[in-house]
């Protein structure tokens, strides 16, 4: 595995060696003895996160890839969802970082602030210019992943959050799901609370569940709530927010499905990292902000709810009804600056081949929405799948999760400060204080180092 040599390697350099290896002139002059050089073996690290659809698929085009170039091989690994960003933090720092990864959208900025990705030659992914590849891809992609004009991530997926209802249970409790779906959070609670069923104190079935498995799943589904209620996660000069008057707000409207209405037992979950919407999909609950659900995944665990097709998406209740939003996030791929140019080199032609057919994605890990615009919606296997309309539109609508250096250490405060609120029944003022104290704190550090 290439080690991270970031003392010694900057930014210039690679640039400079990423250049130099793809002069076109001395490239044509130098055809044969070139040729030649890229036949050497050459192996690369590559990591990606888990999923039970967007992994095998990322696996199989790194296989196919791999066959027709087998002067390459690729040491692939994964990780759970919510793993990879630690994992690849302590993998630059002790020189185990992999040569090429897949990179939440969300990790970028601290990536780029260190210095440790290498720029993309978008020639060799295709395109003429800057603008040809910008014109390519949601303009808040390419945002997050550029800086001066240089392009470092190449955008994969990029999907928005819905909500989805068990329609079955809905008609079970006499609600109609496209006329009575909520679309305020006050409905919201008042939905989950007739559909939740107890025997005495124990729940038999959660009306809605908030995840409570994981940091990133608190972020992803509290930052809508946040945003729509006026709040935000950092002022202008950098300081956290959440615990402003908009900030209790939000979370106000997070706690209330249990603690007011009633239809939520925090504590009562069978979720895990690569099945979040468990309690969703096994009906112990009736609605589950969730990413894109892959019919497959439905058909693996609830074959009687695949079959009966009794699930549906629909877009996230807010603050005024029609206007709610959900988290929108995606992902790149990018190259560690500490790889050496020809593995650089090999991993520009293995992200080209792997984004090179968006359809063959769709048919394996359908419902994930792309981040390229155009040459794909449209398409009959796309538009075949039930309400993608409604899943692209959760796409296209949503905010990104915030962009900060301390993306880790915001997202573990805020997952204990919702632990406590929610698990303990703490006073949300007092620990949106805590939780922003820690995060400046955090951020103090980070500008230490």
């Amino acid at each position: 595995m290439a080690k991270f040599q970031s003392k010694n390697l900057t930014r210039r350099t690679v640039v400079g060696g990423i250049g130099a290896a793809g002069l076109g002139a001395t490239y044509a002059a130098l055809a044969p003895r070139a040729y030649a050089q890229e036949k050497k073996p050459v192996k690369i690290s590559f990591w990606t996160f888990d999923n039970p659809q967007q992994r095998p698929w990322v696996n199989k085009r790194v296989k196919l890839f791999t066959e027709q170039n087998p002067h390459v091989k690729v040491d692939f690994q994964w990780f759970a969802f919510a793993d990879l960003g630690k994992k690849l933090s302590v993998g630059f720092a002790t020189g185990t970082a992999p040569d090429g990864f897949v990179s939440q959208d969300w990790f970028m900025p601290v990536w780029l602030d260190k210095n440790l990705l290498a720029p993309l030659d978008l020639g060799k992914l295709g395109y003429s210019s800057y603008q040809s590849f910008a014109n390519d891809f949601a303009p808040a992609f390419i945002e997050g992943a550029t800086v001066g004009g240089k392009v470092y991530g190449y955008p994969m997926w990029f999907y928005g959050y819905c909500n989805y209802l068990n329609t079955k249970q809905f008609k079970e409790v006499g609600l109609d799901p496209d006329k009575d779906r909520p679309q305020t959070w006050d409905q919201l609670g008042e939905v989950a609370r007739k559909l939740t069923v107890k025997d005495g104190d124990k729940f038999v079935r959660q009306g809605f569940k908030f995840a409570m498995h994981a940091a990133q799943w608190t972020m992803i589904q509290f930052n809508p709530i946040l945003i729509g209620a006026g709040g935000a996660w950092f002022d202008q000069s950098g300081k956290c927010v959440v615990n402003n008057e908009a900030g209790v707000r939000a979370m106000t409207i997070r706690a209330s499905i249990a603690q007011k209405y009633g239809a939520e037992d925090p504590a009562d979950s069978i979720a895990t990292n690569p099945i979040p919407g468990m309690d969703f999909l096994k009906e112990r609950a009736s609605m589950f902000f969730c990413h894109p659900l892959p019919i497959e995944l439905v058909k693996a665990q609830n074959p009687t709810m695949a079959e009966g097709n009794y699930f549906r998406p629909v877009q996230y209740p807010g603050s005024t009804p029609g206007k709610g939003i959900s988290t929108t996030y995606g992902f790149n791929l990018v190259v560690n600056a500490g790889a050496p140019p020809e593995k650089q080199e090999v991993l520009h032609d293995l992200y080209k081949f792997m984004m090179s057919d968006l359809v063959d994605a769709w048919k394996d890990a359908a419902p994930f929405t792309f981040a390229k615009k155009g040459g794909w919606e449209d398409n009959p296997e796309v538009q075949k799948f039930p309400y993608v309309n409604e899943i692209i539109k959760a796409r296209s609508d949503g905010v990104a999760l915030p962009r900060t250096l301390v993306f880790n250490e915001l997202a573990d405060s805020m997952h204990r400060g919702v632990q406590k609120i929610m698990l303990s029944k703490a006073d949300i003022k007092s620990t949106l204080d805590e939780v922003a104290a820690e995060v400046d704190r955090a951020t103090a550090a980070y500008k230490k180092a």
